[in-house]
């Protein structure tokens, strides 16, 4: 028989007891099932042809089901493990169990999109919040978005990683991501995959364990650049004005843009400057990426400089500025007065991170502590200082003096103290060893303090 209203084919569905209906919709060759659940219209195709044989097939297994609807045993997850998890989940609630999707019934599209809402919004760090969300978006939805969990294996991975992680864009379009980026862009992928086991308890093989260094990209590493004195001297002619003491500021320091950008006038003490507030992306933090990155820089007659000179310029909160006394940019400085002062003074292509290779560069040059020069750019400890610093540049060394100059003899004060007090101990103690060994007479401390301390190589 035929229903024109429904504009659908309904066939034979007469006889005793019978329920729910075996259908054809217009302009499809293939058999539905339609019957309601739970006051709701279920409606799916069963992905067959209509054939006769077909359609007793098709009515078997819905007479079938709706006897089980009848006993209390049918599982709407069971008879259609192909329906959207929503739908899958809406009805499980009903049927009074908590559902538990199979790996193969669930597409990593799909399951993002509840992860942007149970997880991806309760992560803390905006930053990671954004990066995540790129990486995401950009690379792993539209690479494994209509696969499913079954199907994420560890050589799709690291097919993945050789065949789709290329600059898709820009100069470096069609060559490969650095390790870093690959290793950043498995991350929230790895974060991903191990939350859905842990929601659902699969026991899956972690596509991600047998993943080395030779899956990885072979980049080169790139190039580390530390200035020469002139070559900085040079750029600096180059550069806005207005940011020329921001610069400076930074070189004399080794703070990156970002603490750069939080640093307040409450700040700024007597003798030190404290560094504890960052602006990420126009996000302002008052808790640093590690707690050694709290930490105080000694006040120098330089950095002085450079601060009293930003502080008298603008009545904002912030030491550094726009010229319309905004805040300032990390972003705005590196693209809009940096990259400018770099291609108009003719030197190689660097960035602002630089100055902070630069500023321990030259620190190590002028053989300060390693210990504190770990403590004044906020390191844990010396590996890094080690591996990434503290390599040599050539013809860094014929630049000692003008360094030295540039930094001020203040900046080294804290070894050249400890020299002096410790020689000075130690010719305090030969003349009380020596007194001691003379007649008794009262004693008497050093004649001429002063002169021991010039001696040792500063006048207090």
């Amino acid at each position: 028989m035929r229903n024109k209203t429904a504009k659908i084919e309904v066939f034979d569905n007469s006889g005793e007891n019978r329920e729910g209906a075996v259908i054809r919709k217009p302009g499809s060759k293939k058999l539905y099932v339609l019957f309601y659940y739970h006051g709701r219209r279920v409606e799916k195709s069963t992905g067959l042809d209509d054939t006769p044989p077909h359609r007793r097939q098709v009515r078997t297994w819905l007479d079938r089901q709706m006897e089980r609807i009848k006993a209390g045993k049918f599982v709407f997850a069971e008879a259609f493990p192909a329906a959207p998890e929503e739908e899958k989940a809406w009805f499980a609630q009903k049927e009074g169990w908590e559902y538990q999707p199979e790996p193969k019934d669930v597409l990593f599209g799909d399951y993002v999109r509840q992860w942007y809402l149970k997880v991806w919004e309760g992560i803390r760090s905006d930053t990671k919040r954004t990066d995540w969300k790129g990486v995401i978006d950009y690379w792993l939805v539209p690479n494994f978005g209509q696969m499913n969990f079954y199907q994420i294996s560890g050589p799709v991975v690291k097919r993945f990683i050789a065949k789709e992680l290329f600059w898709k864009n820009g100069t470096h379009k069609g060559k490969q991501l650095s390790k870093k980026r690959v290793k950043n862009i498995l991350s929230p992928f790895r974060a991903i995959w191990r939350d859905a086991c842990e929601e659902f308890r699969w026991v899956l093989p972690n596509p991600f364990g047998n993943i080395t260094r030779d899956d990885l990209p072979d980049t080169e590493e790139k190039e580390r650049i530390v200035f020469r004195f002139d070559d900085w001297q040079h750029l600096l002619a180059h550069m806005d004005p207005w940011y020329v003491p921001i610069a400076e500021f930074m070189m004399l320091t080794g703070v990156i843009s970002s603490e750069v950008a939080g640093l307040r006038r409450s700040d700024v003490r007597k003798d030190h400057i404290l560094i504890q507030n960052t602006i990420v992306r126009k996000v302002e933090k008052n808790k640093c990426k590690t707690t050694y990155r709290v930490r105080k820089i000694p006040m120098t007659q330089a950095i002085k400089q450079r601060i009293d000179q930003a502080l008298s310029r603008s009545s904002s909160d912030y030491v550094f500025t726009k010229p319309t006394g905004q805040k300032f940019s990390a972003a705005n400085f590196c693209d809009k007065v940096w990259n400018k002062a770099v291609l108009a003074s003719g030197l190689s292509h660097r960035v602002p991170y630089c100055m902070r290779h630069s500023f321990a560069a030259w620190s190590l040059t002028l053989k300060v502590d390693m210990l504190r020069l770990v403590d004044l750019m906020g390191h844990r400890d010396k590996k890094m200082v080690f591996e990434v610093y503290g390599r040599y540049v050539q013809g860094l060394e014929q630049d000692v003096e003008k360094i030295l100059n540039y930094f001020g003899q203040d900046f080294i004060l804290p070894e050249m103290k400890q020299h002096a007090i410790l020689a000075m101990q130690q010719a305090m103690t030969s003349q009380l060893l020596v007194q001691m060994q003379q007649p008794f007479a009262p004693a008497q401390l050093p004649e001429n303090t002063t002169t021991s301390r010039q001696t040792a190589g500063l006048s207090w």
